[in-house]
């Protein structure tokens, strides 16, 4: 999980590290956002008073920095920066050990510039950083392996004449090891937001029962709910879709035999959402029932009772009578609802659900 700036540095205070205040003698306006070069693509900003710093925060709430909708807005005191620091920790997988980046010269453009790696082991003195800086390096590093941190930066670290300041911080945590801590950030997704309630419910799906895999769900822009099979074919029939001219309502698959309740709880998630169409679509299973899986399936068609276009592309065992039932609740609902095998080609599912919306 990526935390936002300002919940790095709360988790960085609480381990003893000091942030900026709240109110100063200036101030400095930062979006909240899981993106890189916020300064350069206006996402922070110098106000010339604390009321214009309030303005300013209200117009950034209202934009988008680089594609990433500002939903949080940091003030805080901006720091009298003297000297400029770059640290970061992180787990090298090839060393099997943790590494820490280092440079006397942090700041913005640090991509840009060389830093030193040092690989950490049992003890360490932190010898190759300047004396009054390791006292905190090693704080950082007692937080960065005691808090299960993946990746941690701070960027800069500042000194303002009397203390060494952590300006701006990147937190990025082992998600497995949040049994261990007591952790209340909000959860969010790969796509550096928040996660849904649909994608959160969805979560729940594999949490206790790990017959098969039906939980995996993240919510999309567009307005064409998938229901998809097989991680490779999933991706496949996405792109199927895009090029089709459609936009995805969800990326979801399942698998591994999943039985019939898992697969209702996805299907009725993806249902909830306003929809155009529905394709649901995969490979021919060999070790997925297709029986078992679209009895679920079925029941959320007759609890929701969707008046879009529909396709349903799947074949493996038990699929006679899978769509013996699927031919039932089409005509029982009277459903926009059109039924493939494999005869024919998975991509060509996409198509068949665009010509009917068009339709």
């Amino acid at each position: 999980m990526k935390l936002y700036e300002h919940e790095a540095k709360k988790l960085l205070e609480k381990r003893g590290l000091k942030v900026p205040e709240k109110e100063g003698e200036a101030y400095v306006v930062k979006a909240q956002v899981l993106a890189s070069d916020r300064k350069k693509h206006g996402g922070i900003k110098f106000p010339e008073s604390k009321k214009e710093a309030e303005k300013i925060a209200e117009e950034m709430k209202k934009s988008k920095i680089k594609g990433h909708e500002v939903n949080q807005v940091l003030i805080e005191e901006q720091i009298d920066i003297q000297e400029e620091y770059y640290i970061a920790f992180f787990w090298d997988t090839e060393l099997r050990r943790p590494v820490m980046l280092s440079s006397e010269d942090g700041g913005s453009g640090i991509e840009n510039r060389e830093v030193q790696k040092t690989e950490l082991g049992e003890e360490n003195n932190f010898e190759e950083l300047e004396e009054d800086l390791r006292p905190l390096a090693e704080k950082l590093f007692e937080t960065f392996l005691e808090e299960d941190i993946e990746f941690l930066e701070v960027n800069p670290l500042a000194f303002d004449r009397e203390n060494f300041v952590v300006v701006d911080a990147m937190i990025e945590l082992e998600d497995d090891a949040s049994f261990r801590h007591e952790w209340d950030f909000p959860e969010r997704t790969e796509f550096a937001r928040e996660k849904t309630e649909r994608e959160i419910e969805a979560e729940k799906i594999d949490e206790d029962d790990h017959r098969g895999v039906a939980g995996k769900y993240t919510e999309l822009e567009g307005d064409i709910g998938m229901m998809l099979a097989g991680g490779g074919a999933s991706l496949t029939n996405m792109d199927a879709l895009i090029e089709a001219g459609g936009k995805p309502a969800n990326y979801t698959e399942y698998g591994g035999n999943p039985p019939t309740e898992k697969v209702y709880r996805l299907s009725k998630i993806i249902m909830s959402k306003e929809l155009n169409g529905l394709l649901h679509v995969g490979g021919t299973a060999n070790n997925t029932n297709i029986l078992r899986t679209m009895k679920g399936f079925i029941q959320a068609l007759r609890e929701e009772k969707p008046d879009y276009p529909i396709v349903v592309r799947r074949d493996g065992p038990q699929a006679d009578e899978a769509f013996e039932l699927l031919l039932e609740v089409r005509e029982e609902l009277g459903l926009d609802m059109k039924l493939y095998r494999n005869d024919l080609p998975m991509t060509e599912s996409a198509e068949k659900l665009m010509e009917m919306i068009e339709e």
